[in-house]
């Protein structure tokens, strides 16, 4: 589900939001989270 979700956070499908709610349903971990977060984005 990690892989997943970092493709949709690189790919601007995921927002902050979106990364949250993963934390909080137990998807990913809040570590796991913080390294999505600080990877850079796909330029539009």
């Amino acid at each position: 589900m990690y892989d997943f979700i970092k493709i949709q956070w690189i790919m601007r499908k995921y927002s902050e939001t979106n990364i949250a709610n993963c934390v909080t349903k137990k998807y990913i971990t809040q570590a796991q989270a913080d390294v999505i977060l600080a990877m850079p984005q796909a330029s539009v």
